[in-house]
This record gives C-alpha cells, sequence and structure tokens, in this order.
C-alpha cells in the first residue's frame, strides 16, 4: 500500500474536460480519507504548492494540443519544483467522437510522454498516466456535438476515470497511455510542427462579430491572458493556445473561427514561400533538389506560418471598422452558420 496523506491535482482546461475529470479523481481520493487539491494553473497564477511533509501524490491534467500537452501545462511542469514528492500521475483529455453507438478514441502524440520525461529528468516517477476520450470541443473543426451525445461520452468516461484513479489509488501502476504508443511516435512530427509554428497560426484565426457586446468575458477568462482590446474590439495575441473557452463560452456566440482568413493565410504562405525559394534558385543556381534546400524551405515555411498571419490580422482587425470586411469574415466562417454548435460540456451538471 501507498504511504500519501494528500493528492495535488493541477489541470488547465479550455472547457471543462480536464476539470471535471481531475474533480472525478479527487472525488476518490476523498473516499479513501486522502485530501484531495484541486488546483487550475490559469495564467500561472496563485498556485498552491504542496507541503513535502504530506507525502503528496501530484498528479497533472491536461487537454491535448496539436497532440502534445496544452503549452501553458508544459511551461508549468518544467518550472515545477523538484523534491515535492516521490510519485506522480498524468491524465490528458483528448479528442473523443461517437459514430453511431461506437466510441471514437482521440490521438495523444506527446501529450503524455514528454510530460512523464521531463518530471523524470526533475526526480518524479510517473506511477501512472492514461488519455481519456472526452468530447472533442473543437468547434473551428466540426459543430459541437449534440448533449445527447455529449451525455453518454461523459457517463462512459466517468467510469474510466474512477476506475484508473481507484487502481493508482490503491498502489496499482496505470499505463494505459502506452497502448497507442507506435501511432503516438508516428505522429509525433506533428506535435513538434504545431508547437513551433502552427499553435501561433492558430492564434490568428479568431475574430469577434457584430454581435459582441465588449462584456470583457472572454478577457477575463482567457487561461493565457491572450486576449485584450484593441480598437474597441477583442484582439487574439500570438501566446493564444486556442483551447475554445472564449469561442464555446461567449454568451453572445459572438467569437468566430475565420475560416476564409485562415484560408487565405495559407495560400499567402504557400506563394511567399514559393516565390523565395524561386528567386534563390535562379540567382545563385541552386538545384532544386539540394537537401539543404529542402530543409529551409521548411525552415521558411514555419517563419512564415508565424509572422505572416500576426502581420495581416493586425491589418484585418482595424480593417474591420468598414462593413464590407466585416460582412466577409463573418459570412466566410463556418460557425457561423445557424446548425453550428457550441460545446457545453457541463450543460446538465
Amino acid at each position: 500500500m501507498n504511504s500519501w496523506s494528500s493528492v495535488y491535482i493541477y489541470y488547465i482546461s479550455g472547457t471543462g474536460n480536464a476539470k471535471i475529470s481531475s474533480e472525478w479523481i479527487a472525488d476518490e481520493s476523498r473516499k479513501r480519507g486522502l485530501k484531495a487539491v484541486v488546483q487550475k494553473i490559469d495564467r500561472l497564477e496563485n498556485i498552491t504548492m504542496p507541503d513535502p511533509a504530506e507525502r503528496p501524490l501530484i498528479g497533472f491534467a491536461f487537454p491535448t494540443h496539436g497532440f502534445n500537452a496544452a503549452p501553458i501545462m508544459l511551461r508549468f511542469i518544467f518550472s515545477f519544483p523538484k523534491g515535492l514528492s516521490k510519485n506522480i500521475f498524468l491524465l490528458n483529455t483528448r479528442a473523443g467522437m461517437k459514430l453511431y453507438k461506437i466510441f471514437m478514441p482521440g490521438l495523444s502524440g506527446l501529450a503524455l510522454i514528454l510530460p512523464a520525461f521531463i518530471l523524470r529528468l526533475k526526480g518524479y516517477k510517473c506511477i501512472a498516466f492514461r488519455p481519456v476520450d472526452l468530447p472533442s470541443n473543437w468547434i473551428p473543426l466540426h459543430p459541437g456535438l449534440r448533449q445527447k451525445v455529449i451525455d453518454s461520452i461523459f457517463v462512459r468516461c466517468e467510469k474510466i476515470v474512477r476506475a484508473f484513479a481507484k487502481k493508482m489509488l490503491s498502489g496499482e501502476k496505470v499505463y494505459r497511455g502506452l497502448y497507442s504508443l507506435p501511432v503516438d511516435l508516428l505522429i509525433s512530427p506533428v506535435a513538434f510542427g504545431y508547437y513551433v509554428a502552427g499553435r501561433y497560426f492558430l492564434s490568428k484565426t479568431f475574430i469577434a462579430n457584430y454581435n459582441c457586446t465588449n462584456c470583457g468575458i472572454c478577457i477575463k477568462e482567457c487561461p493565457t491572458s491572450s486576449i485584450k482590446l484593441v480598437n474597441d474590439r477583442p484582439y487574439w495575441m500570438l501566446s493564444c493556445e486556442s483551447c475554445m473557452r472564449c469561442l464555446n463560452h461567449c454568451p453572445e456566440k459572438a467569437i468566430e473561427a475565420a475560416h476564409g482568413m485562415a484560408i487565405g493565410f495559407w495560400l499567402l504562405i504557400t506563394f511567399i514561400n514559393a516565390q523565395f525559394i524561386l528567386i534563390l534558385i535562379k540567382l545563385f543556381k541552386i538545384q532544386p533538389e539540394a537537401v539543404w534546400l529542402k530543409i529551409f524551405t521548411q525552415l521558411l515555411i514555419l517563419i512564415c506560418t508565424v509572422f505572416v498571419p500576426a502581420a495581416i490580422y493586425f491589418i484585418i482587425h482595424y480593417a474591420m471598422g468598414f462593413k464590407p470586411v466585416k460582412y466577409l469574415l463573418r459570412f466566410t466562417s463556418l460557425t457561423s452558420l445557424p446548425f453550428w454548435r457550441r460545446y457545453f460540456p457541463n450543460a446538465k451538471r
């Protein structure tokens, strides 16, 4: 049996999946007479650390972003003090779906592997980790799931998380996250691309439409302080991690994913990259199949993916004061369609 007297769970959650998973584990801990603390790490502020004398079990719960742990959680883990405990556990939520009666799993990528490795270097032993396929909240990609589907996924996942907690708290090692390791390693380059460039591209695809009342909820609730008022409208900075909290929780449904603008960004990035490479080939008579040129091309794409959208987004933000631009962005967004639901995980809880 273990000798823990407390369980501390640190979580980051855009729309509530990691939060409720943490609460399920905390509930199972309290049933065993353990002190349980569930601590959000929004903005990396006001975070209470355990006293090593408590003999704590420390957990980290977080959503999967781009087949990796949420960047803010990675920053938290990188700065996490050494020596607070011997044992830790990890839980990542990922994009669960349902096809008729079949529950479809998401993918973890590096979401469990990388945090476990970092914490191991700090002297912590990971005694348990597993993914949980709670409902996907990525509204720019698909409409929010119907409430009936959400509820069925929650019922299933609550049983899974509570069973995970019971085994772990009984002293069993639970490495359910290893089951998908071959696939996770295969998609790890995508996780790297998202972390170094993709997340910055996505941060420049959010806009506030004409329904925005400047209530300030999105600014107040943003877990990374990535939204500010510019020209009397919300403006998303590069530090945005696309957690979907603002888009899903806006009371006016005023926040949109600008799909038309995103497509325009990508076409422009592709064009700039192609033209620049052609200039290099002509000026320096470089062979197109040169290995170093291919590497340089990939680096150029990553750089353009960050800076081109950021520059154009700034211009478009001010241009939205003109009705033609405002309506063009609004009506080239799929999230503006009447049937494009938001995600409300706790609607019936």
